[in-house]
């Protein structure tokens, strides 16, 4: 699919805002001071934003809830993202509707080809060819200094996408019944909702948006929670 497909739908003026959905463990009164809530103060007619502040819950169980009929009237397209991802694309809606022609499941890096296995990360699951997709961070704590990881060409089809920005087709989810493995509370449920989706035979890919992911990403993989965790994923998937 190329990009210019993608921009295709960028000027449509009668669709349905995006549906922005936000789980975050901190207080409204830190709302400014959250990445996500900032890049999409502009944009309120493309999107809606769903905040779930003090969230303590699973991610899998928060997410769901969204996976609704309830929605529909609104909102073709459900965009799960984290809080400290700062969506710098005046062009979201246009580059996700034109996707949703192509796929149903959305992110902005993955892989194809994934064999199942530890270390359990999309990354380190697939060959180096098989990569796909691109992401900025910042350099050290300073937003407005990024530097670009590019895994590979993208867009393009995969098979696992990273969890920092999943957008989903709401009716295509809603017609095959899939939803989030709420087996998972953090660790692996991105990996594990894309396995789902393939076995359901939704088409998943990585499209080109610019955002900045304030992560390091996993600090330690001998971290006790992570390593339980993938025991589950590895018993369930592989």
């Amino acid at each position: 699919m190329s990009i210019a497909a993608i921009l295709a739908h960028v000027n449509v003026v009668d669709m349905k805002k995006i549906l922005v959905v936000v789980c975050t463990p901190v207080g409204r009164e830190h709302r400014d001071k959250l990445l996500i809530c900032s890049s999409l103060s502009g944009l309120n007619h493309d999107v809606k934003m769903e905040i779930n502040y003090n969230n303590k819950e699973s991610l899998c169980v928060m997410y769901n809830k969204y996976i609704n009929s309830k929605f529909l009237k609104k909102h073709d397209i459900v965009l799960f993202v984290h809080d400290d991802v700062y969506i710098d694309d005046l062009k979201i809606r246009g580059k996700l509707y034109g996707a949703i022609e192509r796929y149903d499941l959305i992110g902005l890096a993955g892989c194809l080809q994934p064999t199942i296995k530890a270390p359990a990360l999309w990354h380190k699951m697939a060959p180096r060819e098989a990569l796909r997709g691109i992401v900025n961070h910042p350099v050290g704590d300073d937003v407005n200094v990024i530097q670009s990881t590019s895994f590979g060409p993208t867009p393009s089809r995969v098979v696992l996408i990273d969890g920092l920005f999943m957008a989903v087709n709401l009716k295509k989810a809603l017609d095959v019944g899939w939803k989030f493995n709420e087996s998972f509370k953090f660790h692996h449920y991105d990996i594990a909702a894309s396995l789902d989706a393939h076995r359901l035979k939704m088409k998943t890919g990585v499209i080109p948006v610019n955002v900045i992911h304030k992560s390091k990403g996993l600090k330690n993989y001998n971290d006790s929670g992570y390593q339980e965790s993938q025991s589950k994923f590895l018993d369930m998937y592989s």
